[in-house]
């Protein structure tokens, strides 16, 4: 990753320590990507958070280096976090690099996908369910996963999509086997 390049809003500080090997860094750099997009949010400034996910997606979460990578995963989970009930806007935006990283060749990273998924769709709850579909075929590929900690992050997230589907008026189960040939 060029860190040359402009990514404000992200501070020079927030993109080195995306791009930490150490975990702990990422974290701290997660938690100000949260503190930004909080502040975005109360100013009700879409455009910025838009350009914040984009960011962390293309630069990060979808960068040839492993590390940048897993910074840019839980970076977008900071986000989500940081938009909360207004993480369903964005949805799609957010979901989309994690589903990309479920393929990736390194065991840690998947689960390091897994780990974001379970947080982003955690705060938006039924919001994530006109991307079921989605969702529903990236959990079946890591359910197969032959790494333990994989599989197991991929029940927690599978778990936790069953909750919310049961709580759920909208979803209509026996379409959605019928078109998946459940």
């Amino acid at each position: 990753m060029n860190t040359e390049k402009d990514l404000s809003p992200l501070t020079p500080n927030i993109v080195r320590a995306l791009n930490d090997k150490l975990y702990e860094k990422r974290k701290v750099a997660a938690l100000e990507i949260e503190k930004l997009v909080r502040e975005f949010v109360a100013q009700n400034n879409s455009t910025q958070i838009r350009h914040v996910i984009l960011i962390l997606a293309s630069e990060f979460a979808l960068s040839q280096h492993p590390h940048s990578r897993k910074g840019g995963l839980i970076g977008l989970a900071a986000c989500s976090i940081a938009l909360g009930k207004d993480s369903g806007l964005y949805l799609k935006e957010l979901i989309e690099p994690v589903l990309t990283c479920f393929n990736d060749s390194d065991s840690r990273l998947r689960y390091y996908a897994c780990e974001a998924l379970y947080n982003i769709v955690k705060v938006a709850r039924g919001a994530v369910l006109p991307h079921f579909n989605l969702l529903f075929d990236g959990l079946s590929k890591l359910a197969a996963d032959p790494d333990p900690n994989v599989k197991s992050g991929s029940e927690l997230l599978d778990r936790l999509l069953k909750d919310i589907v049961t709580e759920s008026h909208t979803f209509d189960l026996v379409a959605f086997c019928r078109r998946s040939g459940c």
